[in-house]
């Protein structure tokens, strides 16, 4: 397939549900081409599933409290209320949240997911299905590993997705946890998807917000999911639902394989 050059607008892509004039399928060969060569890459928090109150690490942070005493509880939450004001560069946070999770285990990421499918079901499950049939999903993330996957366990996708990279909690012989940071920061989500392109002719990224924006650049096609918000404007594709992303997506990679 020959590559496309960059697109970041929607300038050549309606935005609008049902205005694709392609047929709903492509054959086989047509479709396990554009799987050889092409990649999707997601973000994970904010992205595969809308930010209400906590996303991810801090719900993980507080299921981590429940057990721990008045005084953790009230350490743990300072430290979400830091976070989010955004007082933490990349490895300050590093450093403060492996100690606040070093007790989370296994059940723990289970129940974190639990709370974020809240928020996500069977439309953006078919999307994605929909997607990994033809091209290959991957996440970079600056959050954790752990809970990524328990997410798309849960939703019944884990086997969609090629990989997971991010930041990874390890236990050792005594069940204490310790962070193993693979991605350390926007910069390094663009720094993996490059190291990609000698697999793939073709990379999209989808993302929600600054951190993803080095991600974005380094792509053949940027993509925002901003959850129906009122988010700050990116010269990017930029679409209210996770399905509606996806579904454009798809729309790409069809005229993509097509032209």
């Amino acid at each position: 397939m020959e590559k496309r050059p960059r697109v970041n607008s929607l300038e050549a892509f309606d935005q609008e549900e049902g205005t694709c004039s392609l047929p709903l399928f492509l054959p086989t060969c047509y479709t396990q081409r554009m799987r050889d060569s092409s990649l999707t890459i997601f973000d994970f928090d904010g992205t595969l599933y809308p930010i209400d109150t906590y996303d991810s690490e801090q719900l993980l942070i507080l299921l981590g409290a429940r057990e721990r005493g008045v005084f953790f509880t009230k350490r743990c939450k300072h430290f979400i209320a830091q976070d989010q004001k955004g007082v933490f560069n990349d490895s300050s946070f590093h450093h403060r949240y492996e100690k606040l999770v070093k007790r989370t285990n296994d059940t723990m990421f289970e129940e974190v997911a639990e709370v974020l499918l809240s928020h996500v079901g069977e439309k953006e499950k078919r999307a994605l299905l929909k997607l990994s049939d033809i091209c290959d999903l991957g996440i970079l993330t600056c959050g954790t590993e752990n809970l990524a996957r328990a997410f798309l366990r849960k939703l019944g996708i884990e086997d969609s997705f090629s990989f997971i990279r991010g930041k990874k909690l390890v236990r050792d012989k005594e069940g204490i946890s310790h962070l193993v940071v693979d991605i350390d920061g926007p910069e390094a989500k663009a720094e993996r998807l490059t190291s990609l392109r000698k697999d793939y002719d073709t990379i999209i990224a989808i993302g929600d917000g600054p951190t993803d924006i080095p991600m974005l650049e380094a792509a053949d096609y940027g993509i925002i999911v901003a959850w129906n918000k009122q988010n700050q404007q990116y010269p990017y594709a930029t679409f209210p639902s996770l399905e509606s992303a996806v579904l454009h997506t798809i729309h790409y990679l069809e005229s993509s394989e097509r032209a």
